[in-house]
């Protein structure tokens, strides 16, 4: 797999929409066992060799091995073992070990303790697979904890593959204290991404939960090669759609404020230009804003095709991206860590 890629998250209990359109045969897609930690009888029903069929899917496909939900369930008893089991019958491209992500809440000697668990998971898993693609996730809450849980994986097989973790909260502003409040959560997300490029030159690296339209391309420019997204689906549910390098745009609200921006004239002329499974089939702008509002189906679809092809509206390579970051177009906060050392 070569250039930036964002695999669109599918939760295999939910519709798969995009099964239904020529267009998404093969996109990226990521599922994860943590769907098994909330609902256990999906191990039988999906969790198999059927699982690309069921969910409709022909391109690649990474699992995920649900530590965060499994950290949001605390009475599942879950194991490096269990994930092997799961894992030994499922076809896909990437396999994510199994991590136990840091909460705001852990003590440090908590945190450390995670890291190092995760890496033994990671371990434990390298040996049952050694022909399967198995992803380390580098976890911390401070730089020193990024670069334990470095060395700790560079002691281990050369991975093709290493996953940066504990993401969507710090973009999301939740729990962010500490270092990653003095620094700016952006400004730690790019040390990161450093870090981990340094050590790892040769990977390929995946940012969990980061496949936004505006903060994909930040992390890009910054050395991230893939980042998935199940944003598709839940800004559809809120009436909202993607667009090119840009926040979220409400397209779809009732009461007298909304609660995201609204359409632009520029937003108005991406989506006159459009060329997604909704709003080519329309030929005006006025007919693709009426079938965009259609509801969530339609939504959806324009979201996940924009998000899985964001990459042919960007800047070509990462460098143009990083200038493009360096002025701003993906927000002031952002355009701070175009010249970090």
């Amino acid at each position: 797999m070569q250039g930036p890629t964002v695999w669109l998250g599918q939760s295999v209990d939910t519709s798969s929409l995009c099964a239904l359109h020529p267009d998404f045969k093969k996109a990226a897609f990521l599922t994860s066992l943590g769907c098994a930690i909330r609902k256990s009888s999906l191990i039988r029903t999906h969790f198999n060799g059927n699982l690309r069929f069921k969910l409709g899917v022909e391109g690649p496909l990474m699992i995920d091995s649900g530590g965060f939900a499994l950290s949001k369930n605390k009475n599942v008893r879950w194991s490096w073992k269990t994930v092997a089991r799961l894992f030994e019958g499922i076809d896909a491209d990437v396999f994510v070990s199994l991590d136990h992500p840091p909460h705001h809440s852990d003590t440090k000697a908590d945190r450390i303790q995670k890291i190092k668990t995760s890496v033994q998971n990671y371990k434990k898993l390298l040996v049952v697979f050694p022909g399967r693609l198995i992803m380390p996730v580098v976890h911390g809450r401070a730089l020193s904890e990024i670069e334990l849980s470095i060395e700790l994986v560079l002691k281990m097989k050369t991975p093709t593959w290493v996953g940066l973790g504990g993401l969507v909260p710090l973009l999301q502003n939740q729990y962010v204290s500490g270092e990653i409040a003095r620094l700016s959560v952006e400004t730690f997300i790019a040390k990161s991404l450093r870090m981990v490029r340094e050590a790892f030159p040769k990977a390929r690296l995946h940012t969990f939960g980061a496949g936004g339209t505006q903060t994909f391309p930040a992390l890009y420019s910054l050395g991230a090669d893939s980042a998935d997204s199940i944003g598709w689906r839940q800004a559809a549910g809120f009436g909202s759609i993607f667009l090119p390098l840009k926040s979220q745009r409400v397209i779809i609200w009732k009461g007298n404020k909304p609660p995201r921006r609204t359409l632009d004239e520029t937003d108005l002329e991406d989506i006159s230009r459009c060329r997604c499974p909704t709003c080519r089939e329309a030929f005006t702008l006025e007919s693709k804003l009426e079938a965009l509002r259609k509801g969530f189906n339609k939504l959806a679809i324009h979201n996940a095709w924009i998000v899985s092809n964001q990459v042919k509206f960007w800047p070509k390579g990462r460098s143009a991206m990083k200038n493009a970051l360096g002025e701003g177009k993906l927000g002031a906060r952002w355009a701070k860590t175009a010249n970090l050392q």
